[in-house]
């Protein structure tokens, strides 16, 4: 029984392990680019008539999963998995 144990926890830690390593590559959130912009101070004016925040928001996320889409194409026609 012990061996069972032991083995789930290597298993258990070789998988935090990897999962930690794999948000540790990933970027940080697009969507704190804009908060950082010379603009950031006039949004809340701008805002009032075109909601500028949530379009470049959205297109940030929009953009990057459509490169994480292509991405993975990529890779899957790289090892022959898809045609």
């Amino acid at each position: 029984m012990d061996v069972f144990r032991q083995i789930f926890d290597w298993l258990g830690n070789a998988l935090n392990d990897i999962l930690g390593w794999i948000l540790f590559v990933l970027p940080d959130s697009p969507f704190k680019l804009l908060s950082m912009s010379p603009i950031e101070p006039y949004l809340p004016y701008i805002n009032y008539f075109i909601d500028i925040k949530f379009i470049v928001d959205t297109l940030v996320a929009w953009v990057t999963c459509i490169g994480v889409y292509y991405g993975y194409q990529v890779i899957l026609r790289w090892i022959k998995a898809i045609n």
